[in-house]
């Protein structure tokens, strides 16, 4: 399992993680203001925020060419982006200069950030790995919109992504533009729009009103590849080499950072 589905939100674990990490270090940083000085509690929910800001930029700045179409895109902070080096960089600095005139105070700020890292590092030793079967392409079977039948492995010999996605999914259907509009200029990448418990009248109408172009529909209406995958929610991407290798899984929207980072992943 890579992600949690709390209802009609799915959270990768990874953000979760970073959650339960951050608000370990506002406890900690709540509980040091009762009992050693007050000046902990701003300084915590600061830092916390701060720290969140500095990640954001950063991977931002990384990724500068990415947000240039669209620099609206800079806020869309759900789809995930954000450098952890950055983050915690923004944070120290902050702790620095917030403790510039109380310098005893600094080791006790040690104890928050002791507790976020080691809460950080605890949840992600315990992130299950991939099962082997989903490490490569699968010879599954599924049906075009036109009624041909097409296996997965006939991908083989070029880049694949393969996104698992529904008519039903806000994020599913937000992403769609971004992911139309990269197959297009990505030839020599396979990408597989497999949709996930419908019928063939349902999906194609659903793309013939909004008018989205996509280069490979397959329709999967027994969900068969999100229990060989082990999908918890949609949309998911993965990302296969040439050899047909996984080389990497999204889980949730994907912005065009992202997206051109994989690709870079599976085309080197």
């Amino acid at each position: 399992m890579d992600a949690i589905n709390l209802g009609p939100f799915l959270i990768p674990l990874t953000r979760a993680y970073v959650a339960l990490a951050l608000a370990g270090l506002i406890l900690a940083a709540e509980v040091l203001a009762r009992t050693v000085d007050k000046r902990f509690a701003p300084w915590g929910w600061n830092t916390v925020l701060l720290g969140l800001v500095a990640a954001r930029l950063g991977f931002v700045l990384n990724n500068l060419p990415a947000y240039a179409p669209d620099p609206l895109s800079v806020l869309y902070v759900w789809q995930g982006g954000f450098s952890p080096l950055w983050g915690i960089a923004g944070g120290t600095a902050y702790t620095l200069w917030f403790f510039r005139k109380h310098w005893f105070l600094l080791q006790w700020a040690l104890v928050p950030a002791g507790l976020a890292g080691v809460v950080w590092l605890a949840l992600g030793s315990l992130t299950p790995k991939a099962p082997d079967s989903a490490e490569t392409l699968p010879p599954l079977t599924f049906t075009r919109l036109d009624g041909t039948q097409v296996t997965l492995t006939e991908y083989l010999g070029q880049p694949v992504v393969l996104n698992l996605w529904a008519t039903w999914c806000p994020p599913c259907l937000r992403e769609l533009p971004l992911l139309a509009e990269t197959a297009q200029a990505r030839p020599e990448v396979a990408f597989v729009f497999l949709d996930q418990g419908e019928g063939r009248l349902v999906v194609q109408t659903f793309l013939e009103e909004k008018g989205f172009d996509l280069p490979e529909v397959l329709l999967d209406p027994t969900n068969q590849a999100g229990r060989y995958f082990r999908i918890i929610g949609l949309p998911t991407t993965l990302f296969f080499n040439a050899e047909g290798q996984l080389v990497a899984r999204h889980v949730g929207e994907l912005s065009r950072a992202a997206l051109l980072g994989y690709l870079n992943q599976i085309t080197r």
